[in-house]
């Protein structure tokens, strides 16, 4: 069997990794450094016409802040029509988009153009920074996203919130091994993309076999208050209400539960199962922030 959806999704997952590439070096110096003063341009038009645009869908009066996804994706696609970027790809320049954690800080949506980090919404943590930021990738400091210790570190500074092992959906626990308590309260899913258990996943899962085998027992468990909660909203294991089984586990349970992750990811013809359950995680986050615990 050739490459399946769920390989396809594994693949994309690992384009939006952020390298330096020897190879793309020559023509990013001789070809896409001269022309950046008139693709500055164009992304100076294509985030005006951006701006227009959220505008137009009654943006909220803080915005660019935490519009950085949408910005970053709507000036993507513009790029990829534009006649002067089509004749530099078509010359052998990659152009990506890429998603990393930068400066230890921030989850960051930027474009990788040949050796070159572009990050067209500079200004959606603080908008009082230039909207546009570009450099060499080599100056950039970034971690690409992968390894759980980091990305709850992140997490728990970027979006104020204190982070919990998910021991409570194990077959959605190996995909989203995380719940977190905002500021507000309100309990939910700790998930920003499918990509790090993706890329994971391509490999056996050896990181969040050490994750749970390590730093995972160094997290605080859930209030018992939100505990109770969540046992009394989704205990009766109602599908409509929730998508994923609700049985408190150990991590123990979850590593099993990814050992079977694992073994389907190696059978092709047993793909589906998993992206199954991929489609479902962006109703299981709904769902729970849906319910208000507490």
């Amino acid at each position: 069997m050739g490459m399946t959806p769920l390989h396809q999704l594994v693949d994309l997952a690992r384009s939006q990794d952020m390298a330096w590439d020897a190879a793309q070096e020559h023509l990013t110096a001789e070809l896409l450094r001269p022309a950046m003063p008139g693709i500055v341009d164009t992304l100076g038009r294509l985030r005006r016409e951006t701006d227009a645009w959220v505008a137009r869908s009654a943006a909220p009066p803080t915005y660019p802040v935490g519009f950085c996804a949408v910005i970053r994706d709507r000036i993507f696609e513009g790029l990829v029509r534009d006649p002067e970027v089509r004749r530099l790809t078509a010359a052998g320049l990659v152009l990506k988009k890429t998603f990393v954690i930068l400066k230890d800080r921030y989850f960051q949506n930027a474009i990788q153009f040949g050796n070159l980090y572009i990050d067209v919404a500079n200004d959606t943590v603080d908008p009082s920074k230039p909207w546009l930021e570009w450099m060499d990738v080599r100056d950039v400091p970034f971690e690409n996203i992968g390894e759980l210790p980091s990305l709850i570190r992140v997490a728990e500074s970027y979006h104020r919130c204190r982070v919990f092992p998910n021991v409570y959906f194990p077959l959605l626990a190996p995909v989203v091994p995380l719940l977190s308590i905002a500021e507000d309260g309100r309990l939910g899913l700790l998930h920003f993309q499918d990509g790090g258990f993706l890329k994971d996943l391509a490999g056996g899962l050896p990181r969040l076999h050490a994750w749970l085998a390590g730093p995972a027992r160094d997290l605080p468990s859930l209030p018992p208050a939100y505990a109770t909660r969540l046992q009394r909203a989704c205990g009766a294991n109602d599908f409509a209400a929730f998508p994923f089984e609700y049985r408190p586990c150990t991590l123990a349970d979850i590593a099993v539960q990814a050992d079977d992750y694992a073994a389907t990811f190696a059978d092709p013809d047993r793909h589906a199962a998993i992206l199954a359950v991929l489609d479902l995680v962006p109703v299981a986050v709904r769902s729970l922030l849906a319910m208000r615990i507490p």
